[in-house]
């Protein structure tokens, strides 16, 4: 990859960071890369994970929603927070680290 150029933009530069690394833990875990696998269902594998993204897009638009809707019905700062707290306070963890 030193060939390459580095991107200026920092969303692309980061999402080939994501493919870097992705490739690195299917490398370890899988004890192959993608090219080298010619026995799976690649094309069932995409559209699996498209159903998966379907849904986590859908629970983002609904979480989205939802604070706005919070938004209109509490202007006080305080009491928005404290409402979006109790809703998803204890969900406010980092996932970067699922695989």
């Amino acid at each position: 990859m030193d060939h390459l150029q580095a991107p200026k933009d920092g969303i692309t530069r980061l999402v080939i960071d994501d493919l870097l690394d992705r490739a690195k833990r299917g490398v370890e875990k899988y004890n192959t890369t993608l090219e080298q696998n010619n026995t799976d269902d690649f094309l069932n594998h995409l559209y699996e994970e498209l159903l998966d993204a379907s849904q986590y897009i859908k629970k983002e638009i609904v979480v989205r929603q939802t604070i706005q809707q919070f938004i209109k019905k509490y202007p006080n700062d305080s009491d928005l927070g404290e409402q979006i707290r109790l809703l998803y306070g204890s969900q406010n963890q980092d996932t970067s680290s699922r695989g």
